[in-house]
């Protein structure tokens, strides 16, 4: 059974960290989606879902009726509970981890590191940010205006501001374009510095939550296949490349430990 890929508007970036020199975004996907894109797939009448508890966490496993035999083929997993309603939110979490085993939106996973710097080179801002309790946060909002997916992969990423309607984000896997109409990409003008210490901050979180060292960590993202960088290499002599490719894994590393 093969799904088709998100589009733009059935995605949610929300904000992951926040603080003085800028913020990161997580993008997301709502069961509602899940279940558009299965009645438009298979159909109303061909997919069912079913939650169940074992020692404790809440399942579910979602069903899809075979063409050719009529069995049902299930897949399942577990869910991770809300900050506000407990039951619902594992409920609905249960649910969009059980359809990304069948592929829905599988390729949210192979999103880059979405860092927005606090402001632009000439000084023009890009949210508003306070202090809230002793930490930094934004009322401001974003959204995904244009994803491009090529075999399962973001190639092309776009999000905006939505109170500002500025272009605060673009990323592209494909060669650069000379195009005046093309959005600035921030990630090519924003000094590596801040990459650098986004990425040394991601180390430590992902260190904290696992119980490992920043040298543990760091001997983990030499060995990804996706980072492509030699063992033993300072953060600082990174590449851009190697800074967004190891803050896509660093996050993908967080998310994952957040829903276990």
């Amino acid at each position: 059974m093969i799904f088709r890929d998100l589009t733009a508007n059935e995605i949610d970036a929300r904000i992951g960290t926040v603080n003085e020199k800028g913020l990161t975004l997580l993008l997301y996907k709502d069961a509602r989606c899940d279940m558009a894109i299965l009645d438009e797939t298979v159909g109303t009448e061909r997919w069912q879902r079913e939650h169940y508890e074992v020692k404790g966490n809440l399942y579910c496993r979602v069903g899809i009726k075979c063409e050719t035999t009529s069995d049902w083929v299930w897949k399942s997993d577990c869910g991770t509970e809300s900050y506000t309603e407990k039951q619902k939110g594992e409920s609905s979490d249960s649910f969009k981890r059980a359809c990304v085993n069948w592929g829905i939106g599988r390729e949210l996973y192979t999103a880059p590191l979405i860092y927005i710097p606090a402001a632009n080179n000439d000084g023009t801002p890009n949210y508003k940010a306070f202090e809230k309790n002793g930490k930094m946060t934004t009322y401001d909002k974003f959204k995904v205006t244009k994803m491009t997916v090529e075999n399962k992969r973001i190639a092309e990423l776009v999000i905006i501001n939505t109170k500002s309607k500025k272009c605060v984000f673009s990323y592209s896997d494909k060669p650069v374009s000379n195009s005046a109409s093309e959005p600035t990409k921030p990630q090519r003008t924003d000094p590596r510095n801040n990459m650098i210490v986004e990425v040394d901050k991601l180390v430590s979180e992902f260190a904290q939550m696992r119980g490992k060292t920043k040298a543990e960590v760091m001997s983990s993202l030499y060995a990804s296949q996706n980072v492509y960088v030699n063992p033993g290499t300072d953060l600082s002599d990174f590449t851009l490349d190697q800074l967004q490719k190891a803050g896509s894994v660093l996050t993908k590393w967080i998310r994952k430990a957040n829903e276990s």
